[in-house]
């Protein structure tokens, strides 16, 4: 079983983004803190577009009630 990735910032998911060789989030990310607060004012979801510093719109990361990803698109 993997570990799961926990991630407090903005910048932390970023980096995740642009270092990471996975394909999907689901299972194997959550999000608190700062994050998480951020994303839930947002209807637990954040997109992956150009307030992120990306130029490629259309990429989102859902998470559930307890910060968990349970859906994610364009990932890599």
């Amino acid at each position: 079983m993997e570990n799961m990735i926990v991630l407090n910032t903005v910048r932390e998911l970023c980096e995740l983004i642009n270092n990471t060789t996975m394909t999907t989030f689901v299972g194997r990310v959550a999000f608190a803190m700062d994050l998480l607060e951020r994303v839930r004012h947002n209807d637990n979801m954040i997109e992956i577009n150009h307030e992120l510093g990306f130029c490629d719109d259309g990429g989102f990361i859902q998470i559930d009630e307890m910060g968990y990803v349970v859906d994610d698109y364009a990932i890599q």
